[in-house]
């Protein structure tokens, strides 16, 4: 299938801008071209934000209460927890507003969106113990944030959805935190460069290979940290005991590949995945609902599966 038009159109224009490649910009500059969030197609109710520790520092998270008939709301919210995009460099709670506020309408949960500490400045595995920490933080305040602690999912995309991905991981450890569910979006899986997908899009469709190598070399302290499973969850080859699924994927992602091997990997783990691939999107469009339609149309089914798993078993 080829690329949806208003894909093609968008590639056309971003060649035309005068800007060197992700790998030529240092990041401060690259922060400052970030797109802007989208209006909501579903403004949440109310928005809040919180300051919570992270060893000696702090950390924002943003807080989305979805506006709802009064019938339905609930006497504690099932959750998402949310990491943003951006190869753990760019992306800020900002950017991610509009796209967290149509979560929580879909879905009629809280989402709670997690400003991570970013590589350079702070590599791996500093990102992954915010998130971690994020998470902790959220289930051990479930009542007074008024959550169901029993409903609590994690989700992401890109490098957010790494690090949904090893924060599940390193929960399978813990017997205070179960995660509920899983939403990820054509999450990094793994440090590796040579797999079909890489190969097929490794320039034109907007994220290109070396822009992702660019990215792994902001976050890896060095080299041998990509190994990590907590870097590279790929590289576990016991997916057993995670919380079920939903994988999203752009057909044509340089990720592609490596997304879909770690589906099989949970599969072959038993555990319970679906999988939908926008064949005919790229890397990033999960978030520009103001550029794709199909953006919205990925969100509103994120929202529905997030909806259905929450519901009383």
């Amino acid at each position: 299938m080829p690329v949806h038009p208003q894909v093609a159109r968008y590639l056309d224009e971003i060649s035309q801008v005068d800007l060197p490649p992700f790998e030529e910009m240092t990041p401060e500059f690259i922060r400052s071209t970030l797109t802007p969030s989208p209006e909501p197609h579903l403004p949440a109710k109310k928005i809040e934000s919180l300051l919570i520790p992270v060893g000696d520092e702090q950390i924002e998270v943003r807080i989305y209460t979805p506006e709802l008939d009064s019938n339905d709301l609930p006497d504690h919210w099932p959750a998402l927890i949310y990491f943003h995009g951006g190869g753990w460099v760019l992306g800020t709670l900002d950017a991610y507003d509009g796209l967290c506020q149509d979560l929580a309408g879909t879905a009629g949960c809280k989402v709670l969106s997690v400003d991570y500490r970013m590589a350079p400045e702070y590599p791996y595995p500093i990102p992954f113990q915010d998130a971690l920490a994020a998470t902790f933080w959220v289930e051990e305040h479930a009542d007074e944030l008024n959550l169901d602690r029993q409903r609590i999912a994690i989700g992401g995309d890109s490098a957010g959805g790494n690090l949904a991905t090893a924060v599940a991981l390193k929960a399978r450890e813990s017997e205070a935190l179960k995660l509920y569910y899983q939403l990820l979006v054509y999450p990094v899986t793994n440090y590796y460069f040579d797999t079909e997908s890489y190969q097929k899009y490794a320039t034109n469709y907007f994220l290109t290979r070396r822009a992702m190598e660019w990215f792994w070399e902001q976050y890896l302290p060095d080299e041998s940290a990509g190994r990590e499973i907590y870097a590279s969850p790929l590289r576990c080859k016991d997916l057993s005991g995670l919380p079920a699924a939903l994988v999203i994927t752009a057909g044509y992602d340089p990720l592609y590949s490596e997304v879909i091997q770690y589906i099989e990997q949970m599969q072959n783990s038993d555990v319970p995945v679906e999988h939908i691939n926008f064949e005919d999107m790229i890397h990033g469009f999960f978030r520009r609902s103001d550029v794709f339609d199909r953006a919205f149309e990925a969100v509103q089914m994120a929202g529905s599966h997030l909806k259905q798993a929450f519901l009383p078993k």
